[in-house]
């Protein structure tokens, strides 16, 4: 697997080259030091982009282990 194709190893279109970069913009907030009402919208967010993301085969990642 490399950053171009999924998880099956199938090139990524640019809708979902978006995606994960939306994505690993939120997991990346993760470890920033915010509000609480920001820390918790991005955990929300970041929750439901992941289902996108692994339902697509793009990414499978333990969110709960990040506290998602």
């Amino acid at each position: 697997m490399s950053d171009d194709t999924d998880l099956l190893g199938t090139p990524l279109t640019e809708a979902e080259r978006s995606l994960l970069t939306a994505y690993d913009d939120l997991h990346a907030l993760l470890a920033s030091d915010l509000a609480p009402c920001a820390a918790s919208g991005v955990r929300a967010a970041l929750a439901h982009l992941g289902v996108v993301v692994t339902d697509l085969g793009l990414r499978y990642d333990h969110l709960l282990d990040d506290g998602v």
